[in-house]
């Protein structure tokens, strides 16, 4: 009876250190913003996408974001899938909407933003 109350304080100790240790990093599944690109810093690799609702979203781009249309440039029609990287909003993929469906459509405003 005094090992199985002894087993039963040892687990339980142990079970409460695992509980305080340090929960493990939350895992991002990404962000979507829709928008146009209202500024871009080619030197410091970020753009700025202003939505239809006029929330702006600063990004960060880099060598692993895939670029689907043409080159971003300021006033491009854009959708862009980002994730939260070292506390920054890293561009996973931008997608140019070519000028006539960008000026065919309204931008609608983007649900998942952050």
């Amino acid at each position: 009876m005094r090992r199985l109350l002894l087993l039963a304080l040892v687990s339980g100790g142990l079970a409460a250190a695992l509980a305080g240790a340090t929960p493990e990093k939350q895992k991002s599944h990404g962000y979507g913003v829709s928008g146009t690109i209202t500024k871009m810093d080619e030197a410091a690799s970020t753009f700025v996408v202003k939505t239809a609702a006029g929330k702006e979203t600063l990004l960060m781009r880099t060598a692993a974001t895939k670029v689907n249309g043409a080159a971003p440039k300021v006033g491009d029609r854009v959708a862009v899938r980002w994730l939260v990287h070292e506390g920054k909003k890293v561009a996973t993929s931008i997608r140019v909407e070519p000028p006539a469906v960008a000026g065919a459509t309204p931008t609608a405003p983007a649900s998942s933003t952050r």
